[in-house]
């Protein structure tokens, strides 16, 4: 089995990266508009999960370009929606953006009390790529097709059809129906509290099967902890050639791609948003950047801030359109 490029020290060496002064020697202070105080990013999830790591890469190419340091805050809970909730409360002086994940805002649809509007409240910014839902099973059951866990499925257990999902909010409650229509058998949600316990649990086969983003899914199955059985994106990754679509295996109506962008707070000067944008396309046009996200199971895409809401427009209004496919109201 093939190493994962993100083993431990990996990931420890991004925990400290972009808070770290030595980097920032490697390039002199650029030329900026931005605030001259420490800038911030903050990150909805727990520190090691796909979101985190993607947000840390990125920062530290960041502050290498700007000779500042760039510091990536975990602020985990509501669904991912901390980062927006803070942003539209804090300052307009760019100083502190939030990396958010589509999923989070799917939230919004089904919440009526969710923080923030990301087209009323906050500024987009860019895009920083799209990722498509993966479906892994534990190593432990022994199953290495999505027809034998199809199979597998059709036992009198129970506990065969528990699914695992990184989060309790609207986007899994909806995702886990549209699985269960799909397949024709009811599948039961388990909710936890980050990627890591969630890997833990299917490594060690506490758990059978989970359903998350490939961001945080492919690093593991690649080091044998997990063993991905589809992928939900229009195509397969080039990272996961030997992974299958949802549509490959005939569930047209699990293709699902997600993606991550960059907000500031709604009434941010122009010039600054335009500076971010600038900074967060120059960094993500990087060869060596984009081969370690694609290793992620990222597709890297930016974008501008009119792209951004637009973009927010439509996913919206496919998700209401999913949602009411499985008998689930939107409020907003």
């Amino acid at each position: 089995m093939e190493e994962s490029p993100f083993n431990r020290r990996r990931l420890l060496a991004l925990g400290t990266a972009v808070t770290t002064p030595a980097i920032l020697g490697t390039r002199a202070t650029a030329q900026t508009i931005l605030p001259e105080r420490g800038l911030r990013v903050l990150v909805g999830f727990q520190a090691n999960g796909g979101t985190d790591i993607i947000a840390r890469l990125i920062a530290t190419q960041l502050q290498r370009r700007l000779g500042r340091h760039v510091v990536v805050e975990n602020k985990p809970g509501d669904a991912g929606a901390v980062p927006g909730e803070l942003v539209k409360k804090g300052s307009t002086d760019g100083s502190t953006l939030a990396f958010l994940a589509s999923t989070t805002l799917v939230s919004r649809l089904g919440q009526a009390n969710f923080p923030f509007d990301p087209l009323v409240d906050l500024a987009p910014i860019s895009l920083a790529g799209n990722w498509p839902m993966g479906l892994a099973v534990s190593p432990k059951l022994g199953i290495s097709t999505f027809e034998e866990y199809l199979s597998y499925l059709k036992s009198d257990d129970a506990d065969r059809r528990k699914l695992g999902t990184t989060a309790s909010d609207a986007f899994i409650q909806a995702f886990n129906l549209m699985f269960s229509k799909e397949l024709g058998i009811t599948m039961k949600g388990v909710p936890f509290r980050g990627a890591a316990a969630l890997v833990g649990d299917l490594a060690d086969g506490r758990i059978p099967a989970a359903v998350s983003g490939m961001v945080s899914l492919l690093q593991h199955h690649r080091g044998g902890r997990v063993k991905l059985l589809m992928t939900t994106g229009n195509k397969r990754l080039a990272a996961a050639k030997g992974i299958p679509t949802a549509r490959e295996l005939g569930y047209t109506g699990l293709e699902v791609t997600e993606w991550f962008a960059y907000f500031a707070r709604a009434g941010t000067a122009a010039l600054v948003i335009d500076e971010w944008n600038r900074l967060i396309r120059t960094v993500l046009d990087d060869d060596n950047l984009k081969g370690e996200l694609v290793q992620l199971g990222l597709d890297v895409e930016t974008s501008t801030p009119q792209e951004v809401a637009e973009r927010i427009r439509s996913h919206q209004k496919e998700w209401k359109a999913r949602m009411q496919s499985v008998g689930m109201p939107s409020i907003n």
